[in-house]
């Protein structure tokens, strides 16, 4: 089985779209034993009606919900943790990265790879559309200061387009504390802590304008949570950081 989780929040006229786009991929790829998981973040905009229709419409979907609005990580953990492939992938609502990418990052998995990431700073990587300089640099940083915090060496933490075997991703989310945007780097950096193998894989992405994002309250947010993500965890033991992306 291969389960989709998709974090929403205040996404009502586009969920139909993109599961609509889902569920012949998954078909293709699963034949029956699919299921997409929205989980609804606390929304505002009737995005929990929209997705209680989706659910009713077709069993293969599966709704949750957040009576509040508290965060992306708290999201995708509350719909990893509901789910039941033995391949798990999380992706945003806006469909950055096409879902086509998921055949590819299959392969990895079958290769040997237990974590499958998104990158888009490779080389390798074809950006349709650029974020804006003041974003693009700020990830850049986040990704240096998140390795030195935690002893890993990942290019792109925060695409939004993640896949792993079912059963250590679960296992690794129920261990997860945080809410918001340094989820990416809790959830890697106690995989590697596992044992489980980390691969980088360029992909195809484009930026979808957010309006939800505040770059200098998030940048507070995200190192404040760096450090207690530091605090938690503890240095990486030699060990435990991930082998070199592929």
């Amino acid at each position: 089985m291969i389960s989709v989780v998709i974090p929403v929040y205040n996404e009502a006229g586009c969920l139909r779209e993109h599961v609509d786009a889902l569920r012949p991929l998954l078909t293709d790829l699963a034949g029956d034993a699919w299921e997409i998981v929205l989980v609804d973040d606390g929304s505002s905009d009737g995005t929990g009606p929209e997705i209680a229709g989706l659910a009713a419409a077709d069993r293969h979907v599966k709704g949750c919900s957040h009576a509040v609005n508290r965060g992306k990580g708290a999201a995708v953990r509350t719909g990893v943790l509901a789910t039941r492939g033995d391949e798990v992938l999380f992706c945003d609502a806006d469909m950055s990265t096409p879902p086509e990418t998921l055949r590819e990052f299959l392969d990895v998995l079958k290769a040997g790879a237990d974590v499958v990431v998104g990158n888009r700073k490779s080389g390798e990587a074809h950006i349709e559309r650029w974020q804006p300089p003041l974003r693009t640099w700020l990830g850049l940083g986040f990704s240096r200061l998140s390795n030195a915090l935690t002893g890993m060496s990942v290019s792109d933490y925060t695409c939004g387009f993640k896949l792993f075997r079912g059963e250590p991703g679960r296992a690794v989310f129920a261990e997860m504390q945080t809410d918001r945007w340094v989820f990416d780097v809790e959830f890697l950096a106690r995989a590697a802590r596992r044992g489980l193998v980390i691969r980088e894989v360029p992909v195809t992405w484009r930026h979808v304008d957010d309006t939800r994002v505040r770059v200098l309250r998030d940048v507070i947010r995200s190192f404040s949570e760096l450090l207690a993500l530091r605090r938690r965890l503890g240095p990486a033991p030699k060990q435990a950081r991930n082998r070199p992306p592929r």
